[in-house]
């Protein structure tokens, strides 16, 4: 059987979503299935490659200016559909990740016309609240297009969480519930307590809109000086200028860290996970109520598990299901700086014996739990007949 995965991330490793993807071709292939997946990574002219094992193709075109890369990626879609014309293959199974609105209907025609099963990965629903201008916000459409009317009826779903998995129930053929999954297995952990000294604490991600960075920061700066000194605070990402002009965080807070901040702006994906690994904690904060968080499942968190790096978080999405506090974990009670404070502070009293033992249980949580291999039988569910 065929099955080929359609997706606008940059595959097969050059982003959050791709790692998922890639998570399920190994899966596809699990159940039997010859995987192939159309990508949006780096330009390589149509050359076919092969990355651990799965066959995959570019159609990102050569841009040398934004236009070009505007018109790149919106006619990403109808290339896809040519493409897989061209090459004439009998495909059983297209799984569609995000795709721009009017995709869905050539996808919808050329699925009927070859009778094509159609699965969707959906990972996110935005809040208005991410964007200055709301619900007027391009992409919030887009999305709010995609969830609503073009994933529907015939089409079976694989949620990211809960939230998604009810939402599709009512609308679609089939829906199952798979949280955010990578080959665990393939991530060497550190299960070393870092260094000695520093408590060493790490973000890394694109926080605009989601991730309450402002909050943790100020969360930081409420500690005594005696305290602050003695800890580090990674930001990779963003740098100092955008804390400010895009994540809303004050001068005089940034003043207050001084040296203690450490803000890289973008590094490679590698360097990223070896940040994340040296880290004695990763931070996230989001808020929990709105919808972007119920909907989709932080992504950073599974990976600093992996890792062996507990997360300083709150419970957004399905977290509640997997994080313990003090366990694999360390916990905020609210969105608020004194409740990142009061966090910092229990992590910062805990022995080295106690965060090994947390290093220990945060990589084990991450084999059993968000390891690909672990929802084999859940993909299998929804793929058979």
């Amino acid at each position: 059987m065929k099955a080929v995965i359609l997706t606008r991330n940059s595959y097969p490793c050059g982003d959050a979503g791709a790692v998922r993807q890639h998570a399920m071709a190994k899966m596809l292939q699990e159940l039997e299935y010859d995987v192939f997946v159309i990508g949006y990574g780096k330009t390589d002219e149509k050359q076919i490659q092969t990355y651990e094992g799965v066959d995959y193709v570019s159609l990102r075109l050569e841009c040398r200016n934004k236009v070009e890369a505007l018109y790149s990626m919106l006619f990403f879609g109808n290339r896809a559909i040519s493409y897989l014309k061209e090459r004439k293959e009998k495909i059983d199974l297209l799984l569609v990740v995000d795709m721009m609105p009017y995709d869905f209907g050539l996808i919808n025609k050329y699925a009927d016309k070859n009778g094509i099963k159609l699965f969707h990965d959906s990972v996110e629903w935005y809040s208005p609240e991410e964007f200055k201008n709301g619900k007027k916000n391009i992409f919030y459409q887009m999305k709010e297009y995609t969830n609503r009317k073009a994933i529907r009826g015939k089409w079976r779903v694989i949620a990211i969480s809960q939230f998604l998995k009810e939402h599709f129930e009512k609308q679609c053929d089939k829906a199952v519930r798979i949280p955010v999954i990578m080959d665990v297995k393939a991530i060497a952990p550190n299960l070393e307590i870092p260094r000695k000294g520093k408590t060493v604490y790490v973000y890394a991600g694109s926080p605009e809109g989601k991730d309450y960075l402002k909050e943790i920061l100020e969360g930081f700066s409420l500690l005594d000086r005696q305290r602050l000194d003695n800890v580090e605070i990674h930001i990779i990402g963003v740098n100092k200028e955008q804390l400010i002009e895009r994540c809303a965080v004050k001068a005089d807070v940034l003043e207050t860290l001084g040296n203690v901040l450490i803000a890289h702006g973008r590094v490679p994906r590698e360097e990223v996970v070896e940040w994340v690994k040296r880290a004695d904690f990763s931070l996230l904060l989001r808020n929990a109520e709105l919808r972007y968080a119920k909907a989709g499942f932080p992504t950073k968190v599974v990976e600093s598990l992996s890792c062996g790096t507990p997360p300083l978080c709150n419970l957004s999405s399905d977290l509640g299901l997997y994080l313990q506090n003090q366990v694999n974990a360390v916990l905020i009670e609210e969105c608020s700086a004194e409740s990142v404070k009061d966090a910092l502070l229990v992590s910062l009293d805990m022995g080295e014996e106690r965060r090994k033992k947390l290093r220990l249980e945060a990589r084990r949580l991450a084999e059993e739990c968000f390891d690909f291999r672990q929802y084999i039988d859940d993909l299998a569910e929804l793929v058979a007949e």
